[in-house]
C-alpha cells in the first residue's frame, strides 16, 4: 500500500504517529483500504457492499464486513440507538433511501480496535508487540479512557446523578442476582483490561456481559455462552481467586486493583468512596481471626497485612469496599455490614 494512502488511512483510523507502525500489526492492508474507502461516512449495508466489490477488496461483500465488523473495524449504526435514521439514505451516493431497517456501519478507530487486538489475538499482541510498546499502548489508552469518562465521574463525586460503567462493587449474592435475571444472555469473553495490560497472573477470560445488542462482544461473535449456574460458579471461582465483582444490570466486571481501568481512573481523580461506590463496611472481628492470613492475599488494596508476629491487621483507610474478603474467611472472622443509606 502505498506510503501516502496509508497515512491518511491512519489519519482517518485516529492513529497517533507514535503508534504508526503497531497499528500495522493490528489492521490489515485491505482494512485500510475500507477504511479510505468508508470515510468518517455512516454507510448503508447494501453501499457498503459496492463499493467493496469495486475496490476488489474481497471476493465475497458480506463475509468481508461481518469479518471486518468482528475485528472491531468497524462499528453498527443501528437507527435511533446512535442517532442514524436508517431511512435517510445515509451513505448512499445516489441519495436514495435504504430499505428499512438496513443495517449502516462507521469505521471504529484505534482505541475501539486496540483491545480486540489484544483480548482476541492475544498470541499476536503478546508475541508481536513489545513490552515498551505495550506499556505505552497502555499508558495513552488509559488517557483517552480517562478523557471520556473522568468528568462522568467526577460528576458522581459533586453528587450528581449521572451514569459511569463498573459503578458499583457487588458481593457474590448480588452478582449471582444479576446472572439470574438475565438468564439466556449470559456470555463469558476476555476481560480487555487484563489482555491490554498483559504482564499479570490472574485469570484474563473473566467479563460476564448480558447485553448482546449492536457492537457488544457478543454480537461480533465473540465470548461463550454460559447458564446460570455456570456463571454463578464461574463467579464464585474468580471471587476465590482475588478478582472483585462490580458492575450494573448489564455486565459484571471480575477484575483485580492492578489491571482494572475504573479503578485506575478512580485513583487519577481521587473517587475512592463514591465511585467504585459500596454499600458495605468491612467489620473485621479481631477475636475471630485466627490469622490464617487469606485475606492479605487476596485483598486487592492492602487492607489486610500480616506483621512480623504472625498476626493480621485491618486498615479500614485503605479498604474500597469491595467485599471479596468476607466469603473467603474461613471462619467468618469478616462481616459485611450495610451503609446507611445516603
Amino acid at each position: 500500500m502505498e506510503q501516502e494512502r496509508l497515512q491518511r488511512a491512519m489519519e482517518l483510523f485516529e492513529v497517533p504517529e507514535e503508534f504508526y507502525e503497531v497499528s500495522q500489526l493490528m489492521v490489515k492492508e485491505a482494512e485500510w483500504e475500507l477504511i479510505l474507502a468508508m470515510g468518517k461516512e455512516v454507510v448503508f449495508e447494501s453501499e457498503l457492499k459496492k463499493r467493496i466489490r469495486e475496490k476488489k477488496l474481497a471476493a465475497d461483500a458480506a463475509d468481508f464486513i461481518r469479518n471486518c465488523y468482528h475485528r472491531a473495524i468497524i462499528n453498527k449504526m443501528p437507527g435511533g440507538k446512535e442517532g442514524v435514521d436508517l431511512h435517510q439514505g445515509v451513505g448512499s451516493q445516489d441519495g436514495e433511501e435504504a430499505e428499512q431497517g438496513e443495517m449502516a456501519y462507521q469505521i471504529s478507530n484505534l482505541y475501539g480496535r486496540f483491545p480486540f487486538y489484544a483480548q482476541y489475538e492475544y498470541y499476536d499482541y503478546g508475541r508481536k508487540v513489545s513490552k515498551e510498546m505495550k506499556e505505552r499502548l497502555n499508558a495513552w489508552d488509559l488517557e483517552q479512557y480517562v478523557g471520556i469518562f473522568g468528568d462522568d465521574v467526577k460528576a458522581k463525586m459533586r453528587g450528581d446523578d449521572t451514569h459511569v460503567h463498573n459503578s458499583t462493587f457487588l458481593t457474590l449474592e448480588e452478582a449471582y442476582a444479576f446472572a439470574e435475571k438475565h438468564e439466556g444472555h449470559i456470555h463469558l469473553h476476555a476481560c480487555n483490561c487484563k489482555s491490554m495490560m498483559y504482564y499479570h497472573e490472574r485469570p484474563t477470560c473473566v467479563c460476564m456481559e448480558f447485553y448482546d445488542g449492536p457492537n457488544s462482544e457478543v454480537d461480533r461473535g465473540h465470548g461463550e455462552a454460559l447458564t446460570v449456574e455456570e456463571a454463578k460458579a464461574k463467579l464464585k471461582e474468580f471471587n476465590k481467586k482475588g478478582l472483585m465483582q462490580n458492575g450494573e444490570d448489564y455486565a459484571i466486571c471480575n477484575c483485580d486493583g492492578y489491571c482494572c481501568y475504573p479503578l485506575q481512573m478512580a485513583r487519577q481523580v481521587g473517587s475512592k468512596g463514591m465511585y467504585p461506590k459500596s454499600h458495605y463496611e468491612i467489620d473485621w472481628h479481631e477475636d475471630e481471626c485466627i490469622n490464617c492470613g487469606k485475606c492479605t492475599k487476596i485483598c486487592n488494596f492492602g487492607a489486610f497485612q500480616k506483621g512480623e508476629d504472625k498476626k493480621v491487621s485491618y486498615n479500614k483507610e485503605l479498604c474500597w469496599g469491595c467485599t471479596i474478603c468476607a466469603p473467603n474467611c474461613p471462619k467468618g472472622a469478616i462481616h459485611l455490614k450495610p451503609k446507611a443509606e445516603e
